[in-house]
This record gives C-alpha cells, structure tokens and sequence, in this order.
C-alpha cells in the first residue's frame, strides 16, 4: 500500500469517526423531538430510564462520509460494495430501523423489508460461497450465468436465511449499552483481516472504515449510554455485516469457507442459536421474548460493564479463529471451527442459555411500584424532557424541577404524549 492510499485511508476512519461522533449528539439532542425514545417498558431490558435511541441515523451518516472520502481516494470499491442494489439494501434497513424506532413496525412488517433488502443484495451478485471459496463480489449477470437452475434452487434461498438470519441476530444481541457496537466493530476488523491476508486490500480499508465510524460511536453509547442505536442502527448493521462478510475470498475449500461465515459472527450466532432452542425446549414460539440471552446471564452473574467486555474478549476470540481458519489448511479448519463450536456450545450451556425458561418467566411486563409508574417510566411530554439538564435525556428523563418549571398558558397541544 503505496503512501498516499495510507494517508487515504486515514482519512476515511478519521472523517467517519468524526460525522458519527457529532452527529450522535444531535440526534441524541433532537430524539425527544423527533419521538427516538427508547421506555423500558419490558422486563427483559437492563436499563432503567427513557434513552433517546435512533443513534443508527448517526452512524449511517458516518459510514457514508467515511466512504464516500475512501471512494475519493482509491476509486471504486471492488464487488458488489459499488452496486446500488447493495446500497438500496441499506437505505431500505435504515427507513425501516428509523420508522421502528419512531412508531414500532409489528414482526411481518420488519420480515417483510428485510426479505427486500436480502433480494437486493442477492442482485447485486452476492451469495454464499456454496459451489467456490470466494463469496459474492460478482456482477448479477454473471451471478445468473455460474448458477444452474439446480444450483440456484439452493444457493438463492440458503443465502437469503444468511442475510436475514444475520440481521435478526444481531438485533437481539443490542441489549446491553455498547454491546452490539462493539461487537459489530470487532467482526468487520476481522472480517477486513481476513480480506487483508487474502489479498483483498481495498475490500479490507471498507472494513476498517465501517468500524471507524462504529467506534465514533461508542463514547456516546457505552454505559451510561447516552443514546442507542436503536433498529435503525441494528438493522442497518446487521445488513451490512452479513453483506460485508460476502464479498471476498475465504478459503479454497468450499465446505471451510462456509464454517468461516459462523465463526466469524460467533456471538450473535450464538446468541440466536441459543434462544431458538431454549424456545423450542419451553414450548415457546422462538419469538417470545425472555431475559435468558448470554449478556442478561452474564449481567445476573456479575455487573453490566464486566459482561459487555466479556463479549467484546469473546467476539474478538471467534474472529481470531476465523482468520486461522482462512489462512490454514483445511483439516486444520475443521479442527478449529469443531473446536470452536464445542466450547462456544459448552460455555452457554453452563451459562444457563439452554435452560428452559419456567413459566413464572413468560411475562415481559416490568412490575411497576404500588404508586403507578415510575418517574423515568412515564410516557414524558417532549418539552418537559428538551426543558431539563440535556444530559438528563440519556439518563433519568425529566427532572422534577423540570416538570415545575412548564409554564401554565402552553398550549394543551403540548402535553400529547410521544407514542411508545
């Protein structure tokens, strides 16, 4: 990488970081406004206070300058990165992640988009890496070409499970302050070194710009979080992520390209894996909701902080195995995904993650004081919370004194509450 491309790269982490960080505060500022507000209203969330949410818009904007200066300085990226069908995927993650965050999409509608933005990218020439060890970056033309009808009957659909399965997956790891951030900026770093010692230098410096702007967000989101990514950012990520990981070369053998995929997005596919069968073992459809997800185990055995930066030890462990894999023989990466698997599989059974979740555990409804909702529950008129101390918005919600503090001749328009 000649100096120039360097210094380009550089540029692009540093004007990504940049974006995200300051456009963070914004939203934060503007998300009661706006009605980004996140209410704990269900037991399984950790926190305790109304959290403006919608950050994934900030990050969005970061990704967007971060690129648009590395496109500035290497030219077009390589694969379908350059494709406005892969694109057009994203924006339609964000809409929906945006809208979700403001007015609560039902489980079909989100199922729906999502299934949009997977044809999408399956049009932009990305697929799994089933009949080659080199996913995606090929052009739709000639995706059509390389794939007998027999072929497409099983690549199509199995690719579309991956993208979608991914952005589900992680949409159920955000549940802690930091955790999905980190966990997602650790997978496209490994991903880009995997993409790096193949080779694939232009798709790595992709890689490494997207966790630039995710790192520009994570001051305003590690505990106390002072926003969420909301699913405008977990979406939008999750699309990415599984798109991302699609588009270079992983390894010769074709059966150990594959098992890279999982490895590499181990804690979110742990997660995921986990909490459908301990659904299935309670009788449960697999999108009930319960608070038996690795990182609430994690919290109940020790504290919030402890249990982010044990995923982010884990996270940045399944990565590492994923690039051993990419670059050893493949015998060795059959050892080392079984390896793997086993201990992944071992450590979230002792966590109690298989557990089947009793009945007195069902209800997701958090239990309010004998007084009726608390303070920070209450749903809060939108002047009352912009009239307190701001940093009070990503933590407690209005003060007391700002609540006094409204003025009696407002009009009655004013006191609408921001729907849940």
């Amino acid at each position: 990488m000649g100096t120039p491309l360097f210094l380009g790269l550089v540029g692009s982490v540093v004007a990504g970081f940049l974006v995200t960080v300051l456009l963070t505060g914004l939203v934060c500022e503007q998300a009661p406004r706006l009605g980004l507000l996140d209410r704990p209203t269900q037991a399984r969330k950790v926190h305790k206070r109304v959290t403006p949410t919608g950050g994934g818009v900030a990050i969005a904007a970061g990704l967007a300058v971060g690129l648009g200066v590395l496109w500035g300085f290497w030219g077009p990226f390589p694969g379908a990165v350059q494709s406005l069908s892969f694109w057009g995927g994203a924006a339609i993650m964000l809409a929906t992640g945006y809208w979700d965050d403001r007015h609560a999409l039902d489980a079909k509608a989100k199922f729906s988009f999502q299934l949009v933005a997977a044809y999408l990218l399956l049009h932009s020439g990305t697929i799994l890496p089933l009949s080659g060890g080199h996913a995606g970056a090929l052009s739709p033309d000639v995706v059509a070409g390389a794939l007998p009808f027999s072929e497409a009957l099983y690549i199509i659909p199995l690719s579309v499970l991956w993208i979608v399965g991914i952005i589900n997956a992680v949409n159920l790891i955000d549940g802690l302050d930091g955790l999905a951030t980190g966990i997602i900026g650790i997978a496209f770093l490994a991903c880009a070194a995997l993409f790096g010692v193949k080779g694939e230098i232009a798709l790595a410096a992709v890689g490494i710009v997207m966790a630039g702007a995710l790192v520009g967000f994570l001051p305003h989101n590690y505990k106390p979080a002072t926003i969420f990514m909301g699913d405008s950012g977990s979406l939008l990520l999750g699309y990415l992520l599984a798109g991302y990981t699609l588009q270079g070369p992983l390894h010769t053998d074709p059966a150990v390209a594959l098992l890279i995929l999982p490895v590499l997005l181990g804690v979110p596919i742990l997660d995921t894996g986990t909490a459908i069968v301990r659904r299935f073992a309670s009788a449960r459809t697999i999108f009930a909701p319960d608070r038996r997800h690795v990182h609430h185990r994690l919290v109940d055995r020790g504290t919030e902080q402890g249990a982010v930066l044990t995923l982010y030890g884990v996270g940045a462990w399944f990565g590492s195995a994923a690039v051993l894999m990419g670059v050893l023989p493949a015998v060795w990466g059959y050892l080392l995904a079984g390896g793997t698997a086993v201990i992944a599989v071992v450590w979230a059974w002792r966590l109690g993650c298989l557990t089947p979740v009793p009945a007195a555990d069902e209800t997701d409804a958090r239990p309010q004081p004998a007084g009726g909702l608390a303070n920070t529950e209450l749903p809060v008129p939108v002047d009352i919370i912009t009239r307190g101390d701001p940093a009070s918005v990503g933590g407690d919600g209005a003060s007391p004194d700002a609540v006094q503090d409204r003025s009696a001749d407002e009009p009655e328009a004013d006191e609408t509450p921001i729907a849940p």
